[in-house]
């Protein structure tokens, strides 16, 4: 069968509860809500360039919401998909069937990630609203779209390693947020930490920096931070907006402008896509992990058979 079976089987429970409905019912209320307050000002009023940078400062928000709504909503959904199967129970049901630990794992996550996916598209068409403004075309809410869909599944397989490490739900949530929360923390090391200091040395020296090309700069970027999901968000939004550079014009921000300028040089959303890669890249692996938290319980079911 080519379709994963706990997929099926839990996505078919999931769409069919009421709950599901009213999740993404309200995804996309707030986004709504959020994008009538941004564009108050814009209706009954000409088309001017206040009104098309309005538009790039509504699409900025709207995005950070969906953000933050993600990494927050993530973790609730996954806690008990493995954990949820050893507090009832189950979880020895599914392993003494054709079906390995590691596809028990992935239909799980993917199921997650679905629903993830679903509240994304629900809330494309309050995004779309940003489209009247001015300022954003429909090509780049798309890349912010896909961008989103990278930090979804992300944080559903840092959630699906927490359950299949807990033996609770509880716990399972728990540990997922402090895990996201250490995730970040760590990623931005080399941003806390400083650079070496060849790259002070180019930012800093006019003529060095103007000499700098974009692949150099990208060679500059730690692959930490490209793991940084917060990283990833501020250069796609920067380079689709240009609306978060004002602030960080004074040298005086040392280490935050360092980041900023290089991140320029290399492109925004050069840095976003391969942020988003690397992201997907990083939860595939978090996954193998989780299968093999699974799979000691399949070894002694199969020794007891």
């Amino acid at each position: 069968m080519m379709l994963n079976p706990i997929l099926s089987f839990s996505a078919t429970r999931r769409m069919r509860t009421f709950r599901t409905l009213l999740i993404a019912g309200a995804y996309a209320g707030v986004l709504l809500v959020i994008a009538l307050a941004m564009m108050g000002g814009f209706f009954g009023s000409q088309a001017s360039l206040s009104a098309m940078s309005g538009g790039m400062d509504c699409y900025a928000v709207m995005m950070a919401a969906q953000f933050v709504l993600l990494v927050l909503i993530a973790p609730a959904m996954t806690s008990g998909a493995i954990a949820g199967e050893r507090e009832r129970q189950t979880l020895e049901l599914l392993l003494v069937t054709q079906t390995g630990s590691f596809r028990i794992v992935l239909g799980k996550a993917m199921e997650s990630f679905a629903l993830l996916a679903l509240l994304i598209v629900c809330g494309l068409p309050p995004v779309c609203l940003c489209l009247l403004m001015g300022g954003i075309s429909f090509v780049q809410v798309l890349l912010g779209e896909a961008f989103l869909l990278s930090v979804a599944f992300g944080a559903v397989c840092v959630g699906i390693f927490c359950s299949a490490l807990s033996r609770g739900t509880m716990m399972s949530t728990v540990l997922s947020y402090l895990m996201l929360l250490g995730i970040g923390a760590l990623t931005a090391l080399p941003f806390l930490l400083g650079y070496p200091q060849r790259i002070t040395d180019v930012v800093y020296d006019a003529a060095a920096y103007a000499d700098l090309t974009a692949a150099g700069a990208l060679a500059m970027i730690s692959p930490l931070l490209l793991l940084n999901p917060a990283y990833g968000f501020t250069a796609l939004i920067q380079g689709q907006t240009m609306v978060l550079g004002t602030g960080l014009e004074y040298r005086s921000w040392g280490r935050v402008l360092c980041t900023w300028l290089v991140m320029e040089r290399a492109g925004c959303e050069k840095v976003a896509l391969l942020s988003a890669g690397a992201i997907v890249l990083a939860g595939l692996v978090l996954l193998v992990p989780a299968a093999l938290l699974v799979r000691p319980r399949d070894r002694k079911i199969k020794q007891k058979g």
